[in-house]
């Protein structure tokens, strides 16, 4: 598949990767990321290798995890063996290695530290349209400087500079106007304005002067109505995200972490509708926060007949349902035999969930291979005590809230439903 930008980022941070490639995507920029763009059948280093040299742009996640990459090192370095440009944003507040800076030392950065995430994206997608337009034959001159969007964080945008297609731009000699040719040309037009002038005077100094005629008064201007054609749409407002948002599901040894979607803008509730959705909100946030703290045991027994044991603990805190965003955000831990494996911040926005399903936590275990580590071949029983998990769906992302108490588990997936439908969302079940 032919693509403009290849997206070079951790397996640990796949993630945020994705989230960069599903935002420049929506903003049609081809993108080739591993492993979905890896064909069937082929090496993994050949189909890289193959990606970079058709690519014209590497973006680089550059997180803390990517500094200490070896296999970002080689991606980098072939990037800048075969002069294409690269466009580093910044996740973390970390300074890339030796190795790393000896390629991207002098390469202007796109922050993306601060809230909101998408803003970032966005900004990120303004820049490489910017810097593709500059690489296309007969491309029409780069917008002056206030249309370029401003780099996040004071970091100069990197399509200003002539070298980031690779090579350097160097200006014409200028060319002397006052030649030869140009004082002839000058001295023949003065002599012909001359004559003009001489033979025009003759020629009015021969008639007699007219009089002058009343003229009627000009009609009084009318304003001319706006053309609706030609009136540019309000733009609309993002949300607020953050990169580090990442769906919640709970692993032996870790459920995965799917990325967050670009999020699209929630519609302004009306009058009638502001109170209700404040009230539901409400009631949200206190039905998530009573969750807590929740400890289970899964045991599951493979085709071979051996038993395994799971022993899971999972807890919710600072837990905001935030009606005017139509968000909500929570800090979530989790764990097993006592070792957290996933602390970090999630959010999810109700005006783009599409599912809201309450099952046995076991069922979940059972439908989905990835959430016990790829093995499939276990068969978990019903969790001790029971724990009935509320699966939010969101495009491709799930977010998963246990609940010790079944009967409060349907109330608060009852009370997202509703929720979704305030925000203007829409649900398939």
């Amino acid at each position: 598949m032919a693509h403009d930008v290849f997206i070079s980022h951790s397996s640990k941070d796949k993630a945020t990767a994705d989230a960069v490639c599903a935002m420049l995507e929506s903003h049609g920029i081809r993108c080739w990321i591993a492993p979905r763009d890896v064909l069937a059948s082929m090496e993994y280093g050949e189909a890289i290798i193959d990606a970079i040299e058709e690519c014209k742009i590497m973006v680089l996640v550059f997180t803390a995890h990517a500094n200490e990459s070896p296999q970002i090192r080689r991606e980098i370095e072939r990037a800048v063996n075969h002069g294409i440009a690269i466009l580093p944003l910044r996740m973390e507040d970390v300074l890339p290695g030796k190795s790393l800076e000896y390629f991207i030392g002098n390469v202007h950065w796109l922050d993306a530290l601060t809230p909101p995430f998408e803003a970032h994206l966005k900004n990120l997608a303004g820049t490489i349209k910017i810097v593709l337009a500059r690489t296309e034959p007969g491309a029409p001159p780069v917008p002056p400087p206030e249309e370029i969007p401003a780099a996040s964080a004071g970091h100069r945008a990197v399509a200003a500079t002539p070298e980031i297609a690779g090579g350097r731009q160097t200006a014409p000699a200028p060319r002397p106007f006052w030649s030869a040719g140009a004082w002839i040309l000058a001295a023949g037009t003065v002599a012909t304005l001359l004559l003009g002038a001489v033979f025009i005077g003759m020629h009015l100094n021969s008639r007699p002067a007219p009089v002058a005629s009343p003229e009627p008064a000009a009609p009084p201007a009318q304003a001319s109505a706006p053309n609706p054609a030609s009136t540019p749409p309000s733009a609309s407002v993002p949300k607020a995200a953050n990169p580090a948002d990442a769906a919640h599901t709970v692993p032996p040894p870790a459920r995965p972490i799917s990325p967050s979607p670009a999020p699209s803008p929630a519609p302004e509730p009306t009058a009638s509708s502001a109170s209700s959705l404040r009230e539901t909100m409400s009631t949200l946030q206190n039905q998530l926060s009573s969750i807590r703290t929740v400890d289970f045991t899964a045991v599951g027994q493979n085709v071979l007949g051996r038993t395994i044991r799971y022993d899971f603990f999972e807890e919710f805190s600072n837990v905001v349902a935030n009606p005017a965003q139509c968000r909500v955000s929570y800090h979530w831990r989790e764990g097993q035999n006592g070792a957290a494996n996933q602390d970090k911040d999630s959010w999810f926005l109700l005006h783009n969930v599409t599912s809201v399903v309450v099952e046995p936590e076991s069922q979940y275990l059972n439908d989905d291979p990835r959430a016990i580590g790829g093995n499939n071949d276990l068969n978990f029983a019903p969790t001790t005590p029971p724990v009935a998990t509320l699966n939010v769906r969101v495009a491709e992302t799930g977010f998963g809230f246990p609940f010790t108490d079944a009967a409060l588990a349907q109330r608060t997936a009852a009370t997202i439903r509703q929720a979704v439908i305030l925000c203007g969302g829409y649900l398939t079940n």
